[in-house]
């Protein structure tokens, strides 16, 4: 084989990539989004699975790993009415004995033997990994359904155009000659006022997977929030920054983090002994909660991000489809061409889908092949238009 014909098909092969048919705005989804997720989610599997995740104490009639075991998967808890007190009374925010007298909102006793104690178990904490693995593959997936069944009868087309060697004129000239012929074919239908919904499925459909990019912040916001009982969730970051300068143990209260994520939890244990049904109460570190309040955190701040920008991205594609005259300066400049008045025409007549066709071409082809194509296409359409006119057909 011919040596530079050998090194010209390797840079073809090293060059190759995937199409791209999404804007900018979205890999925040699909890409950023995704990679923080997989990221914190590694991180937190490692550090769950990997390792002793929780430490007991004040148990003495079972051995270690059977407390700590039983505890981690029957449940922590800590106690609604321990929270905002003065840490004077209590050993850390949320853990008081359920035997002694209510200590109230200011520390006020309420009588002794009264059940004024609400326990609230922190099941999720055994659940985190797979909270970051679901919302990884949940922000994945739209962008995917939406390449694959979307443009299949485009990614073809693209496809041609990275399968040859630029140098090879020839080839090069039947490949325009195969996209345009296609090219035309599709326009030719779009441009038709009987084509119907076809001129702006495909605008739906980007509207469509962008809508779907801003529900997925929300519905991860309020599913996150129905994990914990004892704070709102959505409103961590605030209520975080909102705190972090504030003397909390002077004014007796208990910082959001220490409420949503409890390093230091009550556990009951019961089961059957030499004198029947055998109770102890102990007290376990939950230190995997001291990492996972500020993933959280940096979770809420995304989510947060992608809130904003979901919401501002809708609105401009919604723009960029109602008005041409931006989206086809955007394409001329791209494929760095020259304003033709029959390019503008053409772009006007094929609606909304023909519209994004010609912008996802120029996005991933060559520009020069590009150029060839609209060349080829719109003479020739102008052409037929003339000739229905004429005809009254």
């Amino acid at each position: 084989m011919d040596k530079t014909l050998f090194l010209g098909q390797a840079k073809i092969l090293a060059k190759s990539k995937s199409f791209k048919v999404d804007d900018t705005w979205d890999t925040f989804n699909h890409i950023y989004m995704f990679n923080l997720m997989v990221i914190l989610g590694a991180i937190v599997t490692l550090q769950q699975y990997n390792g002793k995740t929780i430490s007991c104490n004040g148990f003495t009639k079972y051995d270690s790993d059977f407390h700590e075991d039983y505890c981690w998967t029957q449940g922590l808890y800590t106690t609604a009415e321990a929270y905002n007190l003065a840490q004077i009374n209590l050993p850390y925010p949320g853990i008081i004995p359920e035997d002694v007298p209510c200590l109230g909102v200011n520390g006020e006793g309420c009588g002794m033997g009264e059940d004024v104690t609400t326990r609230v178990y922190h099941l999720w904490y055994q659940w985190v990994p797979f909270y970051f693995w679901i919302s990884a593959i949940a922000y994945a997936m739209p962008y995917l359904v939406y390449k694959k069944f979307g443009f299949s009868d485009l990614k073809p087309v693209m496809a041609m155009f990275h399968n040859f060697l630029p140098d090879d004129a020839e080839c090069k000239d039947k490949e325009v000659e195969k996209a345009s012929v296609w090219l035309y074919n599709k326009l030719s239908v779009l441009r038709q006022k009987g084509a119907g919904t076809a001129r702006v499925q495909m605008g739906i459909g980007v509207i469509s997977v962008k809508i779907v990019y801003l529900i997925m912040p929300i519905l991860q916001l309020v599913l996150t929030s129905h994990m914990f009982e004892l704070a709102d969730y959505t409103k961590f970051g605030t209520t975080w920054l909102s705190e972090y300068n504030l003397p909390l143990l002077e004014l007796n209260q208990t910082g959001i983090k220490d409420v949503l994520f409890p390093k230091m939890v009550a556990c009951e244990i019961k089961r059957w002994g030499p004198s029947g049904l055998e109770e102890e109460n102990g007290m376990c570190v939950l230190a995997p909660n001291v990492i996972n309040q500020y993933f959280f955190l940096i979770t809420w701040w995304a989510l947060m991000i992608l809130l904003t920008t979901n919401s501002l991205n809708i609105l401009l594609s919604i723009v960029r489809l109602l008005f041409t005259y931006g989206s086809y300066q955007r394409m001329i400049s791209h494929a760095c061409m020259k304003h033709k008045e029959q390019y503008k025409q053409v772009f006007d007549e094929v609606g909304v889908s023909g519209r994004l066709i010609l912008t996802l071409l120029c996005n991933n082809i060559p520009a020069e092949y590009f150029r060839d194509m609209m060349d080829n296409v719109c003479p020739r359409l102008l052409k037929r238009r003339e000739t229905e006119e004429e005809t009254g057909l």
